[in-house]
């Protein structure tokens, strides 16, 4: 009866164990889903205030194409008149040149913005699947790996799942991979 007790036991701790496991990647998923949102509403805020300086700059042309017509329609009788239409159909052709060149830079953001999401999407499988790998090269290795090579490959993970669990910190940049000599990484969570 007491083995019994015993193995019920140990069955109770791994199961805890892998709810604690579970308990941590759901946590880490909803950091990178608290920061993947802040990310997504810098982006759309950023977005709209270059639109809203475009449509500014748009009826400020209008309007001055608007006062130019009006002025080309009344009949110029002196020299003062037509010194103000050249002078106005000058600044019309720069304000249409910088629409232009606004317009076109829109497009090339909103482009690069598109891209820029993909890549992110991209990239998050590619850490994914680098946690994945990273957790059975520990586990394989019982975390002392005899290759110099795989021993930075576990430090720099470790660095970068510290930089991630961090509030704020090292968000969105490259960890820092470390010379596996003298250094040996400490994988919590992980067995």
């Amino acid at each position: 009866m007491s083995a019994q007790l015993v193995q019920a036991d140990a069955a109770l701790a791994q199961i805890r164990g892998r709810v604690r496991e579970r308990d941590l990647e759901l946590a880490e998923l909803r950091l990178q889903l608290a920061a993947e949102r802040r990310f997504s509403a810098k982006a759309i805020a950023g977005q709209a205030s270059r639109t809203a300086g475009v449509r500014g700059q748009l009826a400020t042309a209008q309007g001055e194409l608007f006062a130019l017509r009006r002025n080309l329609a009344a009949p110029v009788v002196d020299t003062v008149a037509k010194v103000k239409v050249t002078r106005l159909r000058q600044q019309l052709a720069t304000v249409q040149e910088r629409f232009e060149q606004l317009v076109t830079r829109y497009q090339e953001l909103a482009e690069a913005a598109e891209l820029a999401a993909t890549e992110r999407q991209q990239l998050q499988g590619v850490v994914r699947q680098w946690n994945t790998l990273c957790k059975r090269l520990y586990k394989a290795t019982d975390g002392q790996p005899d290759a110099a090579v795989d021993k930075d490959i576990l430090v720099t993970w470790t660095r970068f799942r510290e930089a991630v669990a961090a509030p704020g910190g090292n968000r969105g940049r490259m960890p820092v991979t470390g010379q596996a000599t003298g250094q040996s990484a400490t994988m919590e969570g992980v067995r």
